[in-house]
């Protein structure tokens, strides 16, 4: 979407009046924006960033079932986990794909193996049987490159993963739809409104971070899917609900991934029952998450030195090749919200916390609050919201008054360092409502994830391509891109070199 056509979606979201706008681009918002323009509403989603900004653009990929919550007997949310991922490798054939794990217990500190085999066994059973039965292997491919005597033999199960990335899987439902059903914002803040009980409308100023021009939008209900920023938007518009969120920081490292490195790989860390996850992802391998409760996310969330130390602590326990600050390729930082009651106020593990989701609707007004939730469960909290939305609102018989539209294919384009091609600048820019270089080399391309130093390259070697780049959102004027470079580079010595010069593994 080019400036032009999100000029004219900021004039028909103030001209029009919609059946529900959603509050946040995240997997919990974009999923349900898709599910109710397929529904037939006009919907109108906001994000005050960009979409897959926060929290879904950070998580490990995968879609699995819960294994680890069988460690609280949360039996009832793994099963609904695990038949939430069935209907996901069924229906999204080209978004997720089923994937073979493995598990490696630890020898001197891990969970007992016959134990472990017959928690497996019993998860494999929640799943109605649906994967490969688990099994164990003695001899497999990555013992190569790990520490030798350190792990009992493996066990292979099956879950699935996302065959692109977690940020192209939330876009996929955003740019998919009939623009004749919804608009979707990027860089749009919802910085007010209230509702009118007489004609049963919410008037919502919309402020465009872009130009800083506000326009007031009008609509039925709002559902509030802002992810860790839930509660504050129920702050905002004197929203009351029986739920609050607690946050657990996850920090991920991407190292170069090692040749015969065919599966995740499970570490069972032997504390606190948790785990550790090598992920192969394209050219790198991802490592992690950490998992650190956060008494608040106000002032934003960063990878602190102290969690770098932390993995490359562990992974020099478990991998032959020693590894460095120098060895890790990219930092993934994110924040889990996590549903509570409101009146919880202990300290614990955040493991031990359920991964459920709730859905409040408020008595007196038409806004739906979404807490918690997990990519595997997407859709089927998706189809819940639905069913509330559906006892506020009928889908309205008129469409949104643009000519209907279709994504255009994608074109593909290279860049440097990278083997595997990347979606194209010109067709972000133009289909996928790219507006700056941090979503192109973020979220709309793996590039920031998969070339060192956020596409940087180790020595800014790229550079000179990224001001070609930062051309197209110049209007072609080179001083202005070479701007916008070095803001980039400026903000990764920050967040990348200024972290890693901190480690001490």
């Amino acid at each position: 979407m080019g400036e032009n056509q999100r000029s004219i979606d900021l004039e028909i979201a103030q001209r029009e009046t919609f059946d529900a706008t959603i509050i946040g681009g995240g997997i919990n918002g974009a999923s349900l924006y898709h599910h109710l323009c397929q529904k037939g509403y006009r919907v109108l989603l906001v994000d005050k960033g960009d979409f897959a900004g926060g929290t879904s653009q950070a998580s490990a990929m995968m879609v699995w079932g819960g294994l680890l919550y069988l460690r609280n007997l949360d039996i009832l949310t793994v099963a609904q986990l695990s038949r939430d991922r069935e209907a996901m490798i069924r229906n999204l054939g080209g978004e997720v794909s089923p994937a073979r794990f493995r598990y490696i217990p630890s020898r001197e500190t891990g969970l007992n193996k016959y134990l472990m085999a017959s928690g497996l066994y019993f998860y494999w059973m929640l799943g109605l049987c649906q994967r490969e039965r688990p099994r164990v292997e003695e001899s497999y491919a990555e013992k190569a490159f790990l520490k030798n005597g350190e792990h009992d033999p493996s066990f292979l199960y099956q879950e699935a993963v996302l065959n692109q990335s977690d940020s192209r899987f939330v876009l996929r439902w955003i740019t998919g739809q009939d623009s004749r059903q919804g608009i979707a914002l990027n860089y749009c803040a919802l910085t007010g409104g209230e509702y009118h009980a007489g004609d049963g409308l919410w008037r919502l100023t919309l402020t465009d971070q872009v130009t800083g021009w506000a326009r007031l939008a009008r609509s039925r209900c709002v559902i509030n899917c802002a992810g860790v920023w839930t509660d504050t938007v129920n702050r905002q518009f004197k929203i009351e609900t029986p739920f609050k969120h607690v946050f657990s920081k996850g920090v991920f490292v991407g190292l170069e991934r090692q040749d015969r490195h065919n599966y995740p790989l499970i570490f069972d860390m032997g504390e606190q029952d948790d785990v550790l996850a090598y992920i192969p992802w394209g050219p790198v391998a991802l490592w992690g998450p950490t998992e650190t409760c956060l008494p608040s996310i106000e002032g934003g969330v960063r990878t602190e030195p102290e969690d770098v130390d932390f993995l490359l602590e562990r992974a020099n326990r478990n991998l032959k090749k020693q590894v460095d600050p120098a060895d890790v390729v990219s930092l993934r930082c994110g924040v889990r919200p996590l549903v509570v009651k409101k009146n919880f106020s202990q300290e614990c593990y955040p493991l031990n916390l359920s991964r459920k989701h709730q859905i409040h609707r408020d008595r007196l007004k038409p806004w739906i609050s979404v807490y918690g939730g997990k990519f595997t469960s997407c859709v089927s909290v998706a189809e819940k919201v639905e069913k509330q939305v559906r006892g506020l609102v009928a889908p309205g018989q008129r469409r949104l008054p643009v000519p209907a539209s279709t994504p255009a294919e994608m074109e593909w384009d290279t860049y440097p360092g990278l083997q595997e091609k990347v979606p194209s600048l010109k067709g972000c820019i133009e289909g996928e409502r790219c507006l700056n270089l941090e979503d192109y080399l973020r979220r709309r391309t793996n590039i920031s994830q998969w070339v060192p130093r956020e596409g940087l390259g180790k020595n800014n070697e790229n550079v000179p391509h990224l001001e070609q780049l930062a051309l197209q959102f110049s209007g072609g004027e080179s001083v202005i891109a070479r701007k916008l470079v070095l803001d980039y580079i400026e903000a990764v010595e920050r967040r990348f070199d200024g972290v890693l010069a901190q480690v001490y593994s």
